[in-house]
């Protein structure tokens, strides 16, 4: 009989043992299931932010189809993913993702066809819609083609989507943007001119993808052939030639390139260029996007002249407006251009192409296409040095060359020309004339005021003068009264999105121009800068600042800009709404009010649900939440399933936790050892919640102290105020960088989730706390007081009686774990909490000793509020 008994004693060990396995294997998949979810929404929120100025926009770019069709892939996978982690209990999600992806599907078949471009297209097959595609340089130079009165160089154009390839496959992209950004903020005064070298070295080092490689030398082939004359690589950026901006000398030029590997070279050249001092600066003074990378490089047959130089159809300054200007050097149109070398000049009479007056000048040299490849200085011969560029037959036809193409583009031309060996006029290019004035703006000028903060990241230009609002919790953002506000954030809270119609400027300490706010504020219109460390502290309630979106700083305001914004907000009794800029194209506006608008702002409100996602955006930030609440709220079931597989930790410290290991989260312990020290996890989070939970200045009470209860019973004590088990062994789930602990003492719970690692788009910290053993007055003042300890730490706090929901996230692994070790501090501190608030005072004065080091109030005035070991939270 014993012997059967012990046997069936093994049995039922080994059969719980096996559960335990498989409940530990179920937890572990659910967090790498949990881990994908979040690498995916980061990739979501990325593309939401790219199709915004996308969306805007009057033409249908490269590859934007192809952004819309990644976004819903990715939104279906959050979808699933998080159907995984709450085991089927969302359906209805995937319904309303369902019917978003058909409505969106079904407005992109709405939109006009477009070819998709191969990696390089000829210049005889470049429509007159391709603008956007092939750059203003490639398209303008390929409508003169399709005249055969003009003669026009043959060749190709790589258009910008290859371009974008060529730095995405590199690892280009965002490198490039991340080490522009101190140049950005003050462009005027950096000089740190070594940061360009290194940018144009890693572009020009950078490997060409296979395929785009491959299209290159196709199409180059018979540009190479023997007795021909190689090829010229130029610019085309969408911006380019256009009539508002020429960039004339902003990009480089490659001439004369003698083979194909050359051309490779002169392809990352160009495309580098884009990031240099020079066009940066033009595209600021411009008011362009200067990391809207739209370049496109135009590859054509190179053309050896013996004359060139420039043809402008009118005066560019308006004087005469009944003559033309031509510029002729002998040679390469490159010192014409440049301006490096004397040249003849013609006014020619429009009406019958006819000179009326010529400045011939004594030309000594000239550029030309050097043997190897290249161009090289040479010396004009003596005979031809005072000899006309070009003969009266030959300015003629150039003249009427320019006068009907003026007539046909309807604006004044600047036309680049070359004249042959054998006496052939071919045009080169051809943009706008801007004529009469400065056709670029300055920079607006700074005021002369004192510098508050900054330069932060700026995430959405503009200015903008308001009344200082400090937003360290929800309630703040409710009472912001009326008037101008620059709204001043801890973080990036979609919350706020709530209040923008009352916002005039954004100020965040952390977040990123990534982030949800972020593509909302650009949506918005409103000005927005992140990464200003310290504007809680520095700026206060009430203060006038003036938001400088364009320098990325925040000065005093002054009077006349207070007044100006006080006068323009009390023009209207009732501010509208924030009015989002239309879509250029009545398509792309339609499947932005699919895409891009964020209506869930209150995770905690009413009108976060599925009936409310009417977005894609909507059903990526509905899944994020919710995905973390999956895991904030692990069941005791589970945890008690896997009893067999739970660490034991031994410290000096009276708080009894369990640890469950996911992998990587603790050294490898000894075969059935089942107890480590804190020393033994290598949880990143876990040891900066320690270094809170274990400091000497915590009074815990004796080993022991803090009572705990488990097993079956704890399955049906339950403490209604807490909504949890009450005495429940606190648990700790641990990888290398994330962690989820619940810990429940007495008559309260807290619970912490956490990702803490190097990437800041991925981190972030939560943290609830409810419950505890006295009145709901004190209660609720223990959350007061713990809600002003959160806020001085950067927490957003949500605090609803003696529920507290507090988030800190998109910052930094340092900024995480000094959160952490503040939940670690109190952990302790909380529980000597609620019983000594026996006044409306208390909830600051503790919250004071806390932020003081004073974790045992001894410092308070009265006697009465010092803690003691035995007092029972």
């Amino acid at each position: 009989m014993r012997a059967w008994f012990q046997k069936m004693l093994a049995r039922h060990r080994e059969v719980q043992q096996q559960k335990a396995g498989l409940q530990l294997q179920d937890l572990k998949t659910r967090y790498h299931i949990f881990r994908a979810l979040l690498d995916q929404n980061n990739r979501a929120v990325e593309i939401i932010s790219d199709l915004g100025p996308l969306l805007r926009a009057s033409t249908i770019s490269a590859g934007l189809v192809e952004e819309i069709e990644e976004l819903l892939a990715v939104s279906g996978q959050l979808v699933e993913k998080l159907q995984r982690l709450s085991y089927g209990a969302y359906n209805a999600l995937l319904v309303r993702q369902g019917l978003l992806a058909a409505a969106i599907q079904k407005a992109i078949a709405d939109l006009p066809t477009q070819p998709r471009l191969p990696f390089c297209l000829p210049l005889d097959e470049v429509g007159p819609d391709f603008v956007s595609a092939v750059g203003g340089k490639a398209a303008a130079l390929a409508k003169l083609r399709r005249r055969p009165a003009y003669a026009v160089p043959d060749g190709f154009v790589i258009p910008v989507h290859a371009c974008r390839l060529f730095l995405d496959r590199a690892g280009l992209s965002r490198q490039l943007v991340e080490q522009l950004q101190p140049f950005l903020r003050n462009p005027a005064q950096h000089t740190a001119d070594g940061l360009f070298d290194a940018m144009h070295a890693a572009i020009l080092a950078a490997p060409i993808p296979e395929s785009l490689a491959t299209a290159i030398l196709a199409a180059s082939q018979p540009f190479f052939a023997t007795g021909r004359p190689g090829m010229a690589v130029r610019s085309s950026a969408a911006s380019e030639d256009s009539r508002l901006h020429s960039f004339a000398g902003q990009f480089v030029t490659v001439l004369n390139v003698p083979d194909q590997k050359g051309l490779l070279m002169a392809f990352r050249q160009v495309v580098a260029s884009f990031f240099n001092r020079r066009s940066l600066t033009y595209r600021l003074n411009s008011g362009l996007d200067p990391l809207a990378f739209d370049m496109a490089v135009l590859c054509l047959e190179m053309v050896p002249a013996r004359a060139a130089g420039i043809l402008l159809t009118r005066d560019p300054n308006g004087a005469d407006q009944d003559t033309l200007l031509v510029s002729a050097v002998l040679g390469l149109g490159e010192a014409a251009v440049s301006g490096n070398a004397m040249a003849d000049l013609y006014l020619v009479s429009r009406s019958d192409l006819t000179p009326v007056r010529q400045e011939i000048v004594e030309k000594e040299k000239r550029l030309v296409c050097a043997p190897g490849g290249g161009i090289a200085e040479e010396m004009v011969p003596e005979a031809d040095r005072q000899q006309p560029a070009l003969t009266a037959a030959q300015l003629k036809t150039l003249a009427a060359w320019a006068l009907t193409i003026e007539q046909d583009e309807g604006l004044p031309q600047d036309i680049e020309w070359a004249l042959t060996a054998d006496q052939r006029l071919v045009l080169l290019q051809n943009r706008p004339l801007k004529v009469g004035g400065r056709s670029v703006p300055p920079l607006l000028d700074q005021p002369d005021k004192e510098i508050l903060l900054g330069p932060g990241i700026i995430t959405a230009e503009g200015r903008a003068t308001g009344r200082v609002v400090l937003g360290r919790r929800r309630q703040d953002l409710e009472d912001m009264g009326k008037g101008p506000v620059i709204l001043v954030l801890p973080q990036s809270l979609v919350d706020a999105v709530s209040v923008l119609a009352t916002v005039s400027g954004l100020l965040v300490e952390l977040g990123n121009p990534a982030d949800h706010l972020s593509c909302v504020a650009r949506e918005y219109g409103i000005p927005m800068l992140t990464g200003m460390r310290g504007a809680l502290n520095i700026l206060k309630n009430g203060q006038w600042v003036t938001l400088d979106g364009r320098a990325g700083v925040v000065r005093s305001a002054s009077d006349e800009e207070k007044n100006a914004a006080e006068q323009t907000w009390e023009m209207s009794a009732v501010r509208p709404p924030p009015v989002l800029t239309p879509a250029g194209h009545p398509v792309l506006a339609k499947i932005r009010d699919l895409l891009i608008p964020l209506n869930l702002t209150d995770a905690y409100g009413p009108t976060f649900s599925i009936h409310e996602c009417r977005s894609l955006h909507d059903i990526v930030r509905f899944v994020h939440e919710k995905a973390v609440l999956a895991m904030f709220n692990a069941t005791d079931t589970l945890l008690e399933s896997t009893s067999g597989m739970v660490l034991n930790l031994e410290s000096d410290v009276p708080f009894v936790l369990s640890l469950i290991d996911l992998g990587g989260g603790v050294l490898e312990p000894e075969r059935r050892r089942r107890r480590i020290s804190p020393a033994e996890v290598l949880c990143i989070p876990f040891t900066a919640l320690w270094q809170g939970i274990a400091d000497p200045r915590l009074l815990w009470g004796p080993k022991g102290g803090v009572r705990q209860n488990g097993g079956a019973l704890s399955s049906w004590i339950t403490d209604h105020r807490s909504e949890r088990p009450v005495g429940m062994p606190n648990y700790v789930i641990v990888s290398r960088d994330y962690l989820n602990l619940n810990a429940r003492m007495d008559f309260h719970f807290t619970m912490i989730d956490t990702v803490c690692g190097f990437d800041r788009k991925a981190n972030y910290l939560k943290f609830r706390f409810k419950g505890g053993g006295t009145t709901p007055v004190q209660r609720r003042r223990r959350a007061l007081c713990i809600s002003e300890i959160l806020e001085e730490h950067n927490f957003f706090v949500d605090l609803h009686d003696d529920l507290i929901n507090a988030t800190l996230s998109g910052t930094t692994r340092e900024n995480i774990e000094a959160g952490l070790t503040c939940l670690g501090l109190l952990l302790g501190f909380t529980r000597l909490l609620d019983a000594t608030m026996v006044d409306d005072g208390m909830p600051h004065l503790a919250a004071q000793a806390f932020l003081a080091g004073d974790f045992q109030l001894a410092g308070l005035p009265n006697p009465d509020h010092k803690a003691s070991s035995t007092v029972q939270a």
